[in-house]
């Protein structure tokens, strides 16, 4: 499996809850995400939503999927077939994504078997919304997190779909 850069929608089954606890989460629900890496070394991992209605039985991505909001993760060991990454609370230095990010803390695993990825990651928000000029930024927050009720926790366990994205 080539590890290298690429830009992948994955169809995720995402489950949430309270962001201070995250051993407890609802029942699944279906998501389209947008997976790439790049950067130096190809050391990044970006994570994004894309906001896209699931439909049932649907073997490929929608054409017009478009990233929302956007984590990033750094490589932190790689072993044969997969990768680990560290979700992170800052955008790297001159590294542009597509989509608003979304500071998270958390862990992600991406393996590559039969000629596609699967992702499994967990993590939980590290931001606050705020606004600058007429534009919403999310911005990092301490531990705990004021107001915390409305941030949360998630698992990702998503896997590779076909994809021709709109261009």
């Amino acid at each position: 499996m080539d590890f290298d850069k690429f830009r992948i929608a994955m169809l995720n089954s995402l489950r949430i809850g309270p962001y201070d606890l995250p051993y407890k989460t609802n029942s699944p629900t279906a998501e389209w995400l947008i997976a790439g890496r790049g950067g130096p070394d190809n050391a990044y991992l970006t994570i994004s939503d894309t906001s896209t209605p699931v439909e049932l039985g649907t073997p490929a991505a929608p054409r017009d999927l478009a990233e929302q909001n956007t984590i990033v993760a750094v490589l932190a060991e790689e072993d044969l077939g997969t990768s680990k990454f560290l979700m992170l609370r800052y955008l790297p230095e001159g590294m542009s994504i597509s989509g608003r990010f979304f500071p998270a803390d958390g862990t992600a695993n991406l393996s590559g078997t039969g000629g596609s990825f699967s992702l499994s990651a967990f993590g939980r928000h590290a931001h606050s919304r705020g606004t600058s000029g007429n534009h919403s930024i999310l911005h990092d927050i301490p531990n705990p997190a004021p107001n915390s009720d409305g941030a949360i926790n998630w698992h990702f366990s998503a896997e590779e779909r076909p994809w021709i994205a709109a261009t």
